[in-house]
């Protein structure tokens, strides 16, 4: 508990609300660009008895130990997969958001020639591919997940490529039929900086109803990225913010780099079992980059910082997720719907929580019967640390 904690309130004020967000969600289109990966998730074997009995690592640090303690010489890890799915930012998005029956433009790297094997197209989704797709080895620990790229398609995504693929005029329509405007992962897209640029100069002259709409950024892991970079990245979306509100979105690691980056933000403390600079972290970063919609979220609480207020809402935590990857991405997916119908900054973290919540338990993308159900359990998973759902 912190005094900007408003879980229990967002609770009792989301609860008589479902039924009509439910039935605004129903009208809402989602334009999401622009990268695609087929992602291999795996668990790495501990120990093994025989051929079907074996344990696994369940710590990072157990990883980094290992591989610490083999320095010098060799080791032979053994791989498990979890299973071979389509992901990405853009992908992962849509495909939460079609579990929700909320309709997609995608605009991703889905494959050339051909959409990749590994990709479902759905009767809810507008599929545009504008590039073949990266290559992602993820491991899954109960601690954190290690992703190991292939960025080489992802790299050359810029708008010459897209206008290639799709003319002006149809993005143009594209993004005039849409309520939510999402791109990620910032950080793995060189070229985005220059597409929003586009946007802005080439696109946005053509938009009505700008400030109706959403324009929410992903920010991924920035630690690859150079200070100038992320400045002016800040500042674009501070251009874009006047025309269209803007929702930059965060995890824990991902504020403390930023936190260090800004010239007049008190750096955040890397402590892991300290959550407390992060009570008010989320308002000072948006004091100064001064956005719409600021979003810190992680396996803990999630926050929002608007230009004036400051809201924590608590997760239902579990020390033993079943699946990491693709988990930010629901979280991001139920804010951004949940601002578009016109909920309150604190329900729409609260949404954002409850279908992460469901997905790192189950692996599965939730739809409107699930998130209610865990709605109405919702304290029961804060006070207990249970890793089962339902």
């Amino acid at each position: 508990m912190n005094e900007y904690d408003v879980t229990l309130d967002a609770i009792d004020e989301l609860s008589p609300k479902l039924q009509s967000f439910r039935q605004k969600t129903s009208k809402i289109i989602c334009f999401l660009g622009f990268d695609g990966y087929i992602d291999s998730l795996y668990s790495l074997v501990k120990t093994r008895s025989n051929a079907t009995n074996w344990k696994r690592l369940r710590s990072m640090k157990e990883f980094g130990n290992l591989i610490i303690d083999t320095a010098g010489s060799s080791a032979n890890i053994e791989r498990v997969l979890k299973k071979r799915i389509f992901g990405g930012f853009a992908p992962n998005t849509s495909r939460a958001l079609n579990a929700l029956d909320i309709e997609t433009i995608l605009i991703a790297a889905l494959g050339l020639s051909e959409f990749s094997q590994y990709y479902k197209p759905s009767s809810l989704v507008k599929s545009i591919s504008i590039a073949n797709p990266g290559k992602t080895l993820g491991l899954e620990f109960d601690d954190g997940k290690i992703m190991i790229t292939d960025f080489e398609p992802i790299l050359n995504i810029d708008w010459e490529k897209i206008t290639k693929s799709i003319s002006k005029s149809k993005l143009i329509e594209y993004i005039n039929k849409s309520n939510i405007l999402g791109f990620g992962h910032w950080a793995l897209v060189p070229h985005l900086n220059d597409i929003w640029n586009h946007f802005l100069n080439d696109l946005f002259p053509s938009i009505i109803e700008k400030k109706r709409k959403l324009f929410y950024v992903d920010i991924a892991d920035i630690n690859k990225r150079s200070r100038e970079d992320i400045l002016e990245m800040i500042a674009i979306l501070q251009k874009i913010d006047q025309e269209i509100p803007v929702m930059l979105t965060v995890n824990d690691r991902e504020a403390i780099r930023l936190s260090h980056i800004l010239s007049n933000t008190k750096p955040i403390k890397d402590k892991k079992q300290n959550l407390k600079d992060f009570f008010k972290a989320g308002r000072f970063i948006n004091d100064e980059i001064n956005i719409s919609y600021f979003v810190i979220h992680s396996p803990h609480f999630a926050t929002m910082s608007t230009y004036t207020e400051h809201y924590w809402v608590t997760e239902g935590y579990t020390s033993a997720p079943k699946f990491t990857v693709a988990a930010g991405d629901h979280f991001n997916t139920g804010v951004a719907i949940s601002l578009a119908t016109g909920l309150t900054p604190y329900e729409s973290i609260l949404i954002g929580n409850a279908l992460t919540a469901i997905f790192v338990r189950t692996g599965i993308s939730p739809n409107f019967d699930q998130l209610t159900q865990y709605l109405e359990r919702y304290m029961e998973f804060i006070m207990k640390d249970n890793p089962q759902f339902p």
